[in-house]
């Protein structure tokens, strides 16, 4: 889970989040399709490591999207890595196998059994500190566990619960450390993952990828990992076909 930013303006801007993932042998970023639809030719940079690091540039990668703009748009950006560019990109943690949800599993209502946790990274300013003379970011991310909602609220909010996640998340709830605190503003988490967590193992894949936030429902919203595992489906066969 990494960070994206540009150059804007002479000074690296967030744009976002993206969640590395390696299906067998191949490397992909996954993102919402609006973080990076306007980016145009724009370079993409992450962090070198975890927790910051110097900016480095996106191995070159094909960007791949599905975006409506609609209301129930999916909102799949697939960014296919070249491997042998990774270079220090290498030090992120790629999640594979089990770690994603390849079965699409239905959501538990049961709280006892488990939880969702959501992790991205914000575009508030005061999450971020950038050392010029370093040339280093220092990067925190946001983070919160949440329960989905019933289905009378996918109803409500029109959305198709077979292909998005609906969260609840009501920033005037917000607490750390049991007080109440105001959250820092989620542009910027888009394009981060959601995890399901089982409660006895506290370990659990991702099932989905932030697209959006929906203050005046308190929802947080997710297009499922399905999604951004049939386009990687299609661009393989898409390559098998231009090999043949």
């Amino acid at each position: 889970m990494v960070p994206l930013f540009i150059y804007r303006d002479g000074q690296p801007d967030r744009i976002g989040s993206c969640v590395f993932v390696r299906l067998d042998s191949d490397f992909y970023a996954f993102t919402a399709a609006h973080v990076i639809r306007d980016v145009g030719s724009a370079i993409l940079l992450a962090p070198s490591e975890g927790k910051g690091g110097k900016l480095q540039p996106l191995p070159p990668c094909t960007a791949h999207l599905k975006s409506s703009g609609g209301a129930k748009d999916l909102d799949v950006g697939v960014l296919a890595l070249a491997v042998r560019h990774l270079g220090t990109l290498q030090r992120h943690v790629f999640l594979a196998g089990a770690e994603i949800d390849q079965e699409d599993q239905p959501d538990d209502q049961d709280d006892d059994w488990s939880f969702y946790f959501v992790l991205g990274y914000s575009a508030s300013r005061a999450q971020v500190k950038i050392s010029k003379a370093e040339r280093r970011i220092r990067q925190q991310s946001f983070r919160f566990s949440t329960q989905p909602v019933d289905a009378a609220e996918y109803l409500q909010e029109r959305m198709s619960k077979s292909d998005h996640i609906l969260l609840d998340f009501d920033h005037k709830e917000i607490r750390v450390e049991g007080r109440r605190a105001n959250p820092p503003k989620l542009q910027g988490v888009s394009g981060g993952g959601i995890f399901q967590i089982s409660r006895k193992t506290m370990r659990g894949p991702l099932v989905a990828i932030t697209t959006d936030n929906r203050r005046r429902s308190r929802l947080i919203l997710g297009t499922r990992i399905k999604h951004f595992l049939a386009m990687v489906r299609e661009l393989k066969t898409t390559a098998q076909r231009g090999r043949s």
